[in-house]
């Protein structure tokens, strides 16, 4: 708009985008810790499973398991702890994120819309079952290690 010489222009926008992006990078920076947090607690829950088991797991090969059979029973383990949480996180997260999203951004940035965050999710899922596949192959080389005479002489 031109008014007397002068020319105005609505920078309003351009003033709030800046906010708008570093919002978005402190929430996806949130999610990056929480997925951190998620890995970690995988790794030290079937760690700490497999640790209390070891007496079964060793009568088990005392009987005949081999190490292929007792790797493949922790791995499935592992996986039905990561699948449940999975389900669980995405069933509680989504619908709170959008709900969130709406309270904290679109309700004062109106050009914000919400979407479902399908590369972010991808991302954290896939690096779920990274981390579970990671947290099963440790014990369970532990465990193909051990000796079954000296775990049977442990009983």
């Amino acid at each position: 708009v031109e008014e007397n010489g002068y020319t105005m222009n609505d920078k309003r926008d351009q003033r709030t985008s800046g906010t708008y992006f570093a919002f978005v990078a402190c929430v996806y920076a949130f999610l990056g810790i929480i997925t951190l947090v998620t890995v970690l607690n995988i790794v030290n829950s079937i760690s700490m499973s497999v640790s209390a088991r070891i007496k079964q797991y060793g009568a088990m090969r005392a009987v005949g398991m081999n190490g292929h059979q007792i790797t493949r029973m922790i791995a499935a383990e592992a996986f039905v702890y990561a699948i449940c949480g999975c389900a669980a996180g995405c069933g509680i997260g989504l619908p709170l994120s959008r709900w969130l999203y709406g309270k904290l951004i679109t309700a004062h940035f109106w050009y914000a819309a919400w979407s479902l965050p399908v590369g972010p999710l991808a991302v954290i899922l896939g690096l779920v079952l990274a981390a579970t596949a990671a947290a099963a192959y440790a014990p369970a080389k532990r465990i193909r290690e051990l000796s079954v005479a000296d775990t049977v002489n442990e009983l």
